[in-house]
């Protein structure tokens, strides 16, 4: 068997279960062979079998990001209701229902806390611990019920030859629960919500009642559970269950369960609560002190878990290596920045590998102080990885980096002194005030050792200063607008000395005015001596604001231009490797009947008053500035949210509002401006994905058809030419573009008749770009209505038939194909109101918004 094969086999919890069971058992039977006798093995399965009953359940309730303390009180609770109901009926039939009935009352009342409360599972099943606690020794008077009949007891006592029935009704709900997971909608919905629960519930599954569902089951097995402790004990116990909680959680995680939710094995949570059961009962049975089980447990549980990550243990001995060679290192670059040397930053030959993969194959190019460089390349062509590598996070395979002419090795994001990384998305806190957030990590002290506010305010304020930001130090980072967050990241780069920046995507979410002061920002840093790696997909921003570009393509250096001597068609070529064309096409179609028909909706909100229409085989762009109400009105007619007032028909038939599932089956889909939140579970693979929406309907009593799950995944990610064409593949794994395409293929797979993009190109590389909009002109030539958001006017205006802009919530004018982007930023900034409420055409392309009063508007 190959390296790579036994490595891959070892990523998964259950084979190393397995040699650590074995282990287990093979140790206890040396020191003592009576460990080894038939007997012992019955008794450690008994144990077992209630452990990973409870422990299945946990499972699913974890998978679906939940955590449930309360079962072994629900445990208690149900076995003294059991008693109860035995001592005043005597019916056996009517014990076992009261026993799994009282579980299932338990479990309700914690979905009803967590489903729909939205009381934090944590908090609600901790409360009902107490509860279910406080019932059982109440009830009972604190003392056990015996219970006599044969039948009650059968679950717990009996046996089939040497099996005991307990552990039969283990491994039967073993494979039930392993049928549910894998092979059921229902299955599938659990892991959707534990992935991402908002991109679940967009997906139609009904998440609240997902949840309410898996408390409710595991409150019913904790009082199957009850049953098999009766049977064991011969009498209900009002102590019963104590600490089985903490048991059935470990037995899930040392299985493979994460506790963030979305992953999961009920294979590996078997395995793990048989460990359990062998570690505990070998411990007793060698006479070992209980506080001596809890160390060895502990021990033995944490070496199963890191001995399933062996990258995990790789890196740590990997940064120990090289942790003084790289403080040698980052000690000589900076005695370099002391003596003034003029900054560089030089990748010669750098190449990364993965398993099964290349992601950086020889890029070398240099950036020095004072300019500001371009990093292009498709998504997927090795961007991330190369920031990665010069900030620390990854070390490079092969070649060298070098700082001020003298190699560097970082052994971690602390090292890279000097460098400072600029995410799209934040590490800030928003709970903290400006100079909270620059001095994280490096907090000064006064001489008492107390946090020195004062000075903290001075230097922040000082910074801000230096670079002509008008931002207050003492305001929380959440009252503050997302550019203006984006300036307090980049001042804490320049507080903590940095000298070479990273800027990803860092336009992708602000207005022109916030953009503006970014470009002015990077102005002054250039001439504060900063060098600066700029990426970014919009190409005028590149020729705007950088002096070079280097470009990537699949994990290799292509070449770099100076700006001022290329054009647009020569980088993108470099990026695909193709002449890509019209990256915003426009393909005539056929106009069919309406599809959609709004008028003055509102949501009560932002949203005021928006009317407009689409006829099949139409585009229709809705611009505007941020903040004018576009999304509103596609999360209205998608059913996201309720309108205040007007009306929305489709194909003719009034819509209700609000109701996601209604719109969907009247043919309209909603592809979301936020793809992370909203568009795709990151923890669930390719093909699960694109199938989350389809099988709802085309499921036979609610079981997967996995033919038709796996040939409709291998048809879109061959049409909607997903890379890598790897069904299994995580989703969260993929560039920027093909998780886009991922989104919009789930979709397609309902077969739409009417599709709202919200910013469907946010993000995205240019070839992507144009692979996603000749997608959408072909399903405009199908006859499908499109309604569009975006924020890029040279994609409004190629791609649109019509174009809808907005201004203060308000729909304020209609333009033909043909205009200009001076005509749509006239009506976007509500010149038309300005000038008496006439819509001005701007080379006659304009004309108003069938009956809408653009002079109601002010």
């Amino acid at each position: 068997m190959s390296h790579s094969r036994i490595t891959s086999l070892f990523r998964h919890n259950e084979p190393v279960l397995i040699i650590v069971l074995a282990v287990a058992i093979a140790v206890f039977g040396w020191i003592d062979p009576r460990f080894l006798s038939a007997g012992n093995f019955v008794s450690i399965a008994q144990q077992s079998a209630v452990i990973a009953l409870v422990a299945f359940a946990m499972t699913a309730v974890i998978i679906a990001r939940g955590i449930d303390i309360s079962v072994g009180s629900t445990l208690a609770f149900a076995g003294v209701a059991a008693g109860i109901v035995f001592a005043s009926t005597g019916s056996a039939v009517l014990t076992l229902v009261a026993a799994i009935a009282s579980g299932a009352l338990i479990g309700l009342l914690n979905g009803l806390l967590i489903g729909f409360a939205g009381i934090s599972p944590f908090i609600a099943t901790l409360a009902t611990m107490a509860f279910a606690r406080g019932l059982s020794l109440s009830l009972s008077g604190a003392s056990s019920l015996a219970i006599t009949d044969p039948a009650v007891l059968y679950a717990g006592r009996a046996t089939l030859g040497l099996l005991p029935v307990s552990v039969v009704i283990a491994f039967v709900l073993l494979c039930i629960w392993w049928f549910v997971l894998r092979r059921t909608v229902y299955g599938r919905w659990i892991y959707a919500i534990g992935g991402n629960a908002e991109a679940a519930r967009v997906s139609m599954v009904p998440v609240d009642l997902v949840r309410i569902s898996v408390y409710l089951i595991a409150g019913a097995t904790a009082g199957l559970g009850a049953i098999l402790t009766i049977g064991r004990l011969g009498s209900a116990q009002p102590l019963a269950g104590t600490g089985l909680e903490f048991t059935a959680i470990t037995a899930a995680i040392i299985g493979g369960t994460k506790l963030s939710g979305g992953r999961g094995s009920i294979w590996g949570t078997a395995i793990g609560a048989l460990l359990l059961g062998v570690i505990n009962t070998g411990l007793s049975f060698l006479q070992v002190p209980q506080i001596i089980i809890y160390y060895i447990t502990g021990a033995l549980i944490l070496v199963a878990v890191l001995t399933s990550q062996p990258e995990a243990i790789t890196r740590l001995v990997r940064s120990l290596r090289r942790r003084a060679k790289s403080l040698t290192a980052a000690a000589a670059a900076t005695a370099a920045h002391a003596e003034g040397a003029k900054h560089s930053i030089t990748l010669s030959g750098i190449g990364k590998i993965f398993p099964g993969v290349k992601a950086l194959d020889g890029v070398s190019f240099t950036v020095s102080a004072g300019e500001v460089v371009a990093l292009a390349g498709e998504n997927g062509a090795g961007k991330s990885t190369l920031v990665k590598c010069i900030s620390g996070v990854y070390r490079p395979d092969e070649g060298q980096l070098l700082v001020d002419g003298k190699v560097v090795a970082f052994a971690s994001p602390n090292d890279a002194k000097g460098i400072s990384v600029i995410h799209q998305h934040f590490s800030l806190s928003p709970d903290l005030t400006v100079a909270e957030n620059m001095f994280v990590g490096r907090e000064p002290r006064n001489a008492l050792g107390f946090l020195d506010r004062r000075r903290m305010r001075r230097e922040a304020k000082a910074i801000m200063d230096g670079l002509s930001l008008d931002i207050d130090v003492d305001a929380e980072l959440r009252t503050l607008s997302v550019g203006r967050q984006q300036m307090v990241e980049i001042a804490r780069a320049v507080l903590a000395d940095a000298w070479f920046m990273i800027m990803d995507e860092p336009t992708s979410a602000l207005s022109n005015r916030e953009r503006d002061q970014l470009y002015t920002l990077i102005e002054r840093l250039k001439g504060r001596g900063a060098g600066i790696l700029y990426i970014s997909h919009k190409m005028e921003e590149i020729f705007n604001q950088c002096d070079r570009v280097v470009v990537l393509r699949d994990g290799k250096f292509i070449g770099e231009r100076k700006t001022a001597e290329t054009d647009e068609a020569e980088i993108v070529s470099m990026m695909v490797g193709r002449e890509v064309g019209d990256i915003f096409p426009h393909l005539d179609a056929e106009i069919g009947e309406i599809a959609v028909e709004v008028k003055d909706i509102s949501n009560g909100k932002l949203l005021q008053s928006a009317s407009l229409n689409v006829r099949c085989g139409e585009i229709v762009a809705l611009a505007g500035l941020m903040g004018s109400g576009r999304s509103e009105v596609l999360r209205l007619i998608a059913g996201l949210d309720t309108p205040q007032q007007g009306s929305i028909d489709v194909f003719g038939v009034r819509q209700p509002g609000g109701d996601l599932k209604a719109a969907n089956r009247a043919g309209i889909v909603y592809i979301p401006e936020d793809r992370h939140l909203e568009g795709f579970v990151g923890t669930m693979s390719i093909g699960d994905n694109l199938s989350l929406a389809w099988i709802r309907e085309h499921s036979r009593f609610g079981v997967l058809s996995i033919s038709g799950t796996g040939r409709l995944a291998r048809e879109l990610i061959a049409s909607l030419g997903v890379r890598p064409a790897q069904p299994e593949k995580m989703t969260i794994e993929l560039s920027g573009g093909n998780q886009q395409k991922v989104v919009i293929g789930k979709w397609l797979a309902t077969e739409p008749r009417v599709i709202l993009l919200d910013e469907p190109t946010r993000g995205v590389d240019v070839g992507a770009k144009s692979d996603l909009h000749h997608l959408v002109a072909k399903l405009k030539q199908q006859g499908a209505a499109i309604i569009m958001v975006s924020s890029e006017l040279p994609e409004v205006l190629g791609v649109a038939d019509r174009i809808v802009v907005m201004c203060e919530g308000r729909s304020v004018g209609e333009l033909k194909r043909g205009a200009t982007e001076e005509d749509v930023m006239a009506l976007a900034f509500g010149e038309n109101q300005r000038r008496g409420g006439i819509v001005h055409a701007g080379r006659g392309a304009s004309q108003p918004v069938g009956h809408l009063s653009l002079g109601a508007s002010t």
